[in-house]
């Protein structure tokens, strides 16, 4: 038997010619990546997109579907966008005033009213939205106490709604501001010319809430209650969820002694608008009327919650305290309304001389602090109870300082 083999084949000496080849061009390649870094990274790397930004008018439709879902809030937020994007669109600002207002950014509305009243000036609808942003910065300031500062934003309305009616005599709504500014400046020597205004305003457009609320607003100004009330109810007729027309009827039912059918209406404006700091000050006021002095702190901090600076509400809460014996929580509120009023008036001297008293009642080591108070009250008002008072506060101080007190 033959058998063939074949010799072993010797062991290679080196690497393959395949894998030189390879080895070649992987340092080639790593050599033209090195010298040519930039070029391969634009090449090999995507190029980054920038996300897409809205654009002015987009911004203003998503405002208006967040107004119409009731996120005032959010709807301001993407009108300050819209106008910071696109500030020559003048509607923009309109629209933003509106909502401003409504969330009682008065500050920033007046703010941005005077920036559209350049842009635009021959334009009804910018000098509209103006008037209201001023009488909202005017209501703020006579919240706050501040009733000379309050007189002249009223003022600014009215010239401002005048100047609206001026290029548009058919603007209604505009007639109605005019009428607002003017009589709430308090002024008897203007009230003819307030009515004036809202005579042709609900004669324009009878269905105008507003026109038929600045309309009561004179009726009440005039003490002409039953009239005012009438034109509240028709202003209900035509928006009953306006809460500024369920406080004035409240107000007009309390001036013709129905004190019932006020805290009803105060409870409208709540049901409306849940958080109307106004209403529960309101409600609060209505509370102190029949005695209900558990009730009336209840409201008053609620109003003061919503609104802690509304002076009237501190003073309201201060009195709850006050008729209760709780002169320390008295004392505190009634502090925050006098400092927003800063001094007496016939308006507010009750509230100066209730902190007066509730100074001595705590403490007639207190009378430093009484005794200015009571002064104050004396130059102030007309209103005999409330002079009494303070009288009687000034002559027990005098003899706590005699060691006479009884």
């Amino acid at each position: 038997m033959i058998i063939n083999r074949k010799p072993p084949r010797y062991p290679r000496r080196g690497p393959s010619c395949l894998l030189v080849l390879f080895v070649t061009f992987g340092i080639a390649v790593s050599l033209y990546i090195i010298q040519n870094a930039e070029e391969v990274r634009v090449a090999i790397m995507p190029t980054v997109t920038a996300e897409p930004t809205r654009s002015a008018t987009e911004l203003a439709m998503m405002a208006e579907l967040s107004r119409d879902n009731g996120a005032n809030t959010e709807a301001i937020t993407y009108y300050e966008e819209a106008v910071r994007l696109d500030p020559t669109n003048v509607e923009f600002y309109v629209r933003a005033i509106d909502l401003l207002v409504r969330e009682g950014q008065s500050q920033q509305a007046v703010e941005r009213a005077e920036q559209a009243t350049i842009l635009d000036p021959e334009n009804d609808r910018v000098w509209t939205a103006a008037a209201a942003a001023y009488l909202a910065e005017g209501n703020r300031l006579s919240d706050v106490g501040d009733q000379n500062a309050a007189n002249l934003q009223y003022a600014n309305a009215a010239q401002a709604a005048r100047k609206a009616i001026t290029i548009n005599p058919d603007n209604a709504t505009a007639l109605a501001y005019a009428a607002g500014g003017t009589i709430l400046q308090g002024d008897p020597e203007k009230y003819e010319q307030a009515q004036l205004f809202a005579d042709d305003a609900v004669r324009l457009e009878p269905d105008n809430p507003v026109a038929r609320y600045y309309m009561a607003t004179v009726f009440t100004y005039q003490g002409r209650y039953a009239e005012a009330l009438e034109q509240y109810q028709r202003g209900l007729e035509a928006d009953p969820t306006n809460p500024d027309l369920h406080i004035g009827l409240a107000y007009n039912y309390y001036g013709t002694g129905s004190v019932p059918d006020a805290l009803l209406s105060f409870g409208d404006a709540i049901a409306v608008d849940p958080d109307n700091a106004e209403a529960f000050d309101g409600r609060a006021y209505m509370y102190l009327q029949l005695g209900d002095d558990s009730l009336a702190e209840q409201n008053a901090l609620e109003a003061t919650r919503l609104n802690p600076n509304m002076a009237r509400a501190q003073g309201r809460l201060g009195e709850a305290f006050f008729r209760q014996n709780n002169y320390t929580e008295a004392v505190k509120a009634l502090e925050k309304a006098v400092t927003m009023y800063g001094r007496a008036t016939d308006l507010n001297a009750r509230f100066f001389n209730m902190l007066g008293q509730a100074y001595i009642r705590d403490d007639l080591n207190n009378c430093t602090l009484a005794t200015p108070l009571f002064d104050q009250v004396l130059n102030a008002t007309a209103n005999e109870f409330i002079l009494e008072a303070a009288n009687e506060g000034l002559l027990e101080c005098r003899r706590a300082s005699l060691g006479t007190a009884p």
